[in-house]
């Protein structure tokens, strides 16, 4: 039975929603309407989203969960100065943030891009200090265990026992993604999706940083990876820190000229 079904009362035949289905699963027929031909659907619902007549349906995505688009979107003015005044932020007010602001921010990341469309990633998240304050303990514990222990570690050891936190920097909390080990653009996905995160977290006035050293324990630990409970069959791809940021900037550095190759 088809997936596509088309109300060709209001069809206007115009052809794009073939154009842009990406499994090429849609073709026009005789008559000029659109038709389902193929076996694989990725269910990325750009035939159903394009369709301005609103004439086409999918029944693997209900009209019921469809979001509206936003009839004005932000200049590229605006957009231009969020990307580009983005900072790594690295010192954390002492303020909670409300678990419905974790869940909006990670609903947004739901609409990330992922290769086939296969939405598999899995989220870990670690919210409040304290809960933060504890991963970061184990961090360092598994540090200490390492050898050969590199100087990056012996930096971020010296550095705890002196009562600085080189690890997640006394965030708010800790979001991690992980990806399904066979999957071959799992890393990719794991990155857009928390770039999805920083992007909705600035926008709630959260700041956020890479948990760059986090992922470095990781990889050699399997005893942190158990702590952190990653799924079985799945690595941990990517993890990034949150909070309301201690200082505000007023500027944007410059940054090396664009370096391209105009083929």
């Amino acid at each position: 039975m088809s997936q596509i079904l088309v109300d060709k009362s209001i069809c206007k035949k115009d052809g794009i929603c073939v154009a842009v289905c990406p499994a090429r699963t849609i073709a026009l027929d005789e008559e000029g309407y659109p038709e389902e031909i193929g076996a694989v659907c990725y269910q990325c619902g750009h035939c159903v989203a394009i369709c301005s007549s609103h004439a086409l349906t999918h029944t693997g995505l209900p009209i019921g969960g469809m979001l509206p688009v936003a009839q004005e979107q932000p200049s590229a003015e605006v957009v231009d100065n969020l990307l580009m005044s983005r900072r790594s932020i690295r010192e954390f007010r002492d303020r909670p943030i409300e678990r419905q602001t974790l869940e909006a921010i990670l609903d947004v990341a739901r609409w990330a891009p992922t290769a086939s469309n296969d939405q598999n990633l899995r989220w870990i998240v670690l919210n409040g200090r304290e809960r933060v304050h504890e991963l970061a303990c184990e961090c360092v514990r598994q540090m200490k265990n390492m050898r050969p222990m590199t100087t990056l570690f012996q930096g971020v050891i010296s550095a705890w026992e002196k009562g600085i936190d080189g690890t997640l920097r006394g965030a708010t909390a800790v979001v991690a993604v992980c990806a399904p080990q066979e999957s071959t653009c799992g890393q990719s996905d794991a990155a857009i999706a928390l770039t999805h995160v920083e992007l909705a977290a600035v926008a709630r006035g959260l700041g956020m940083t890479w948990a760059g050293i986090l992922m470095h324990v990781a990889a050699a630990s399997e005893p942190l990876r158990q702590w952190l409970q990653v799924p079985e069959g799945y690595t941990l791809s990517a993890a990034v820190m949150l909070g309301y940021g201690k200082y505000k900037y007023h500027r944007i550095p410059p940054r090396k000229p664009l370096s391209a190759r105009w083929m």
